[in-house]
C-alpha cells in the first residue's frame, strides 16, 4: 500500500510520529514512499517535519531537559533506513527549486539525527554515515563544487556538526585530514561572489528561505544579505579546520608533521587563512581567531617543556628520551613552516592587519549589522568581546630558531611591541574603548579543554585537560622577543647591525628600516625590555598564587607558572649569551624560574601529573644549584627536592 496517507503533509507531523511509534512497519512504507520519484508536492514537506523533529530534540537535550539519546521513533527510523533515504534525497543535484529545497532539508535532518544520540548512538550511526554513505567525499565535494550555495552551506554545515559533536576526526586518516583541512582553507578563500550573484539574481534569490526563514524576499534585500551569508560559512569551515587538529588524547608532534609533510601547502593556505579580515556584513567572524588556533596546535611544544630549560637538567632519563624526540619533531615542522615561501611575510602581514584594525570601527560594524545587512539574530554585547578575544588569539602563535638573520630582523619589530608596558584597568577611562580593548586582548590567555560529545555532560571552561594553552600576551610578547634576542645574539648581529650604514637587502622597512632597527637594539632598549620582563614574572608569579589560593585551580595557575617559568629561561638564557653584560637588568630571573618551575610542579602533583611534575621540579633543583648567587634560599631547594621525591614515587606507581 502507498505512503501517501501517512506523509507529514496529509496530516500533523507529531500524530504520523505517533502512529509510526506504534506501528513500526509503516516507517518501511514512508520512507519507500519518500523516495519515489513521482512523489506529490505535498508530501515533501516530510524532510522539513523530519528536520524538525530532529532539531527540537536537539533543542531540548541543549536545554538539558532531556537525556541525550535517540527517541522511540528516531530508532525505529534508523533501524528501518532512514540515513540511506536521507542521503539518496541529498545526493539530488536537480536545479528545479521544490528539489533543491527538499535535498537541502534532507541533508539539514541527517545532521540534526546525528547529535541527538548519546556518544555511542553517535558514533554507531557516524560509522554508517561515513562507511556506506561516504558522507566525508559528499561533503567536500558539495563545499566547493555545488552549483547552489545552498548545497555548499548545508554541506559545511554537516561537517561542522560532525566535526564539533561526533568526533569526525575518528574517521579520519592522517592523509584524508589533510584533504579536509585544505578543502576548508579553499572555501574561506574563495570570495562571496558566487554568494552575490546567486542571491541578487531573480531566478535564484529563493535560496534566501535558509537566510531568513522564508520566502519572499526581495532580491535587493537577499544580494546585501549574501557577504554575510558566506562570512558565515567561512566561519564554519574554519572551526571544522580547529576540530581536526583539536585532538584528545593529545597526539605526538609526529602526527601534526604528517598531515603537513603529505601536502606542505596545507601551511601556506592556513597562513593566508588566519589573514582573513573582519567587514562590515559580519564583523564578528572568528575565521582568522580559529584558524590562527589551528597552525598553533600543529606546532606546539608540550605541556611538560620549557624552551630554554635543558632537556639535561631533567633527572628521570625516560623522561628525557621523550622531551628530546618531542623537540626534534617540533624542529622538524618548524623546518616544514620555514621552508614554505613567503612564511615570515605572511606571518607579518596578519599581525600588520590586527594592529591596524580600527577596534571601534569593528563595534560599530556589529552593532549595524541588523540594520544594514538584515542580521537575522543582531549581535549583543558578546560579539564585541568576542571580537578582542580574536585579535588577541592571533597575537600569540608559534616560534622556532629555523630561519634566516634577515627573516628574523623583519620579525623583531613585531616581538619588540609585544614587549611594551600595557595600561592597568584603574588608569584607563570608562569611555577610552580603545584602550580598554587593548587590555582585553593583551590579557587574553587561549585555552581549549578536552571536552566529551556527551552534551549532557557539557562543556564547562574549567573542566578536562588543557589540549591547547597559550598564556597572555603580556608574557607570550617578552617571551619571542626576548628569544629572538638571543638569536641575534649568537649570531653575533647585535654588533653588526650597529656597524650598519645601510640597509642590508631584504630588510623591510615596515618595521621602520635600519634606523628603527638599531634602536631596538641599543643598551637602552635591552635594559627597557629586561626591566619589563623581570616586573612580568613577579606579576605572572602574582597570578598563580591568586589562581591557586583564591580560585583552586591547579591547572590554570600551573598553566601561569609554567608560562612565567618560560620568560625567565629566555632572560636567563640571554644573560648567559650576552656574558653578563646586562646582568644588573636580568639579575632576578633564576630565582624567578627556580619559583615557577616548583610552583608548577607543586601544581602538577595536585593533578596527578607526575612525569610533569618530576620535570619542573628536578630542573628546578639543579637551576638552584647552579645558582652561584645563592638568590634562591634553603628552604625553597628543599622544598623542590621533597617535590622530586613525591613525583618519582606516583611516577614509579603509575608506571608499575
Amino acid at each position: 500500500m502507498p505512503g501517501s496517507d501517512i506523509v507529514f503533509g496529509a496530516s500533523e507531523p507529531e500524530s504520523v510520529i505517533s502512529s509510526i511509534v506504534v506501528r513500526p512497519p509503516e516507517c518501511d512504507r514512508l520512507l519507500k514512499y519518500l523516495v519515489d520519484p513521482e512523489i506529490p508536492s505535498r508530501a515533501r514537506y516530510s524532510y522539513k517535519a523530519l528536520k524538525e523533529h530532529f532539531l527540537n530534540h536537539n533543542a531540548l537535550i541543549n536545554e538539558e531537559q532531556c537525556r541525550p539519546g535517540h527517541d522511540a521513533f528516531e530508532k525505529i527510523a534508523i533501524k528501518a533506513g532512514i540515513a540511506k533515504t536521507l542521503f539518496q534525497i541529498a545526493r539530488d543535484d536537480s536545479k528545479v527549486m521544490e528539489h533543491v529545497f527538499t535535498s537541502c532539508f534532507a541533508a539539514e535532518a541527517l545532521w540534526e539525527l546525528v547529535q541527538t544520540g548519546t556518544a555511542a548512538q553517535k558514533k554507531a550511526l557516524m560509522k554508517q554515515y561515513v562507511e556506506e554513505h561516504n558522507v566525508i567525499d559528499f561533503c567536500l565535494q558539495r563545499v566547493n563544487n555545488a552549483f547552489f550555495i545552498a548545497h555548499r552551506s548545508r554541506a559545511m554545515r554537516g561537517l561542522r556538526v560532525m566535526a564539533q559533536r561526533c568526533r569526525l576526526v575518528d574517521f579520519l586518516s592522517v592523509e584524508k585530514t589533510s584533504v579536509v583541512i585544505k578543502a576548508m582553507c579553499k572555501s574561506i578563500l574563495t570570495g562571496p561572489d558566487l554568494w552575490a550573484r546567486q542571491l541578487k539574481d531573480p531566478a535564484m534569490t529563493w535560496q534566501s528561505l535558509f537566510c531568513f526563514g522564508e520566502l519572499g524576499a526581495s532580491t535587493a534585500k537577499a544580494r546585501r544579505y549574501a557577504p554575510r551569508d558566506y562570512a558565515m560559512f567561512q566561519e564554519n569551515a574554519g572551526w571544522v579546520i580547529l576540530e581536526t587538529v583539536l585532538l584528545h588524547p593529545i597526539p605526538e608532534q609526529g602526527y601534526y608533521n604528517q598531515i603537513i609533510e603529505r601536502d606542505p601547502e596545507v601551511l601556506d593556505l592556513l597562513l593566508d587563512c588566519a589573514n582573513t579580515s573582519r567587514d562590515p556584513p559580519y564583523a564578528e567572524l572568528q575565521v582568522d581567531a580559529r584558524v590562527a588556533e589551528s597552525i598553533a596546535l600543529m606546532l606546539n611544544f608540550s605541556a611538560e617543556m620549557v624552551p630554554g630549560v635543558k632537556v639535561e637538567l631533567v633527572e628521570d632519563e625516560q623522561i628525557q628520551s621523550r622531551l628530546e624526540s618531542r623537540w626534534e619533531a617540533l624542529m622538524a615542522g618548524v623546518g616544514i613552516l620555514t621552508s614554505r615561501p613567503r612564511w615570515r611575510e605572511k606571518i607579518c602581514r596578519i599581525w600588520n592587519r590586527i594592529d591596524e584594525e580600527d577596534i571601534e570601527k569593528v563595534t560599530q560594524w556589529i552593532d549595524n549589522a541588523e540594520k544594514d545587512y538584515f542580521a537575522t539574530l543582531p549581535p549583543d554585547e558578546d560579539e564585541t568581546m568576542g571580537v578582542m578575544s580574536y585579535r588577541a588569539d592571533q597575537r600569540q602563535g608559534p616560534n622556532g630558531p629555523a630561519v634566516s638573520d634577515i627573516d628574523l630582523l623583519n620579525l623583531l619589530h613585531i616581538t619588540h611591541a609585544a614587549c611594551q608596558e600595557v595600561q592597568a584597568d584603574d588608569d584607563v577611562e570608562d569611555e577610552d574603548f580603545k584602550a580598554i580593548a587593548e587590555i582585553s586582548e593583551r590579557h587574553e590567555d587561549i585555552v581549549y579543554r578536552a571536552r566529551s560529545t556527551d552534551p549532557s555532560q557539557g562543556d564547562d571552561d574549567h573542566e578536562g585537560e588543557m589540549i591547547l594553552q597559550i598564556n597572555e600576551e603580556v608574557l607570550t610578547g617578552p617571551i619571542c622577543h626576548m628569544r629572538i634576542l638571543v638569536a641575534l645574539v649568537k649570531r653575533g648581529l647585535f654588533e653588526k647591525v650597529q656597524q650598519w650604514n645601510k640597509s642590508p637587502k631584504g630588510l623591510e622597512g615596515g618595521g621602520g628600516g635600519l634606523r628603527s632597527l638599531k634602536k631596538m637594539l641599543s643598551d637602552k632598549e635591552i635594559k627597557r625590555s629586561l626591566d619589563l620582563c623581570l616586573k612580568r614574572m613577579a606579576e605572572g608569579r602574582e597570578d598563580g598564587n591568586e589562581m591557586f589560593r583564591e580560585h583552586k585551580s591547579l591547572d590554570e595557575a600551573q598553566f601561569r607558572y609554567w608560562g612565567t617559568a618560560q620568560l625567565a629561561a629566555a632572560v636567563v638564557e640571554f644573560d648567559e649569551v650576552t656574558n653578563g653584560r646586562y646582568h644588573v637588568h636580568a639579575r632576578g630571573a633564576r630565582k624567578e624560574l627556580v619559583l615557577n618551575l616548583g610552583n608548577a610542579a607543586e601544581m602538577a602533583l595536585g593533578g596527578d601529573y607526575w612525569d610533569r611534575a618530576l620535570a619542573f621540579a628536578s630542573a628546578a633543583v639543579k637551576l638552584a644549584e647552579e645558582d652561584s648567587s645563592q638568590d634562591v634560599g634553603e628552604a625553597v631547594r628543599e622544598k623542590n627536592k621533597r617535590r622530586v621525591e613525591r613525583a618519582r614515587s606516583g611516577a614509579g606507581t603509575k608506571r608499575g
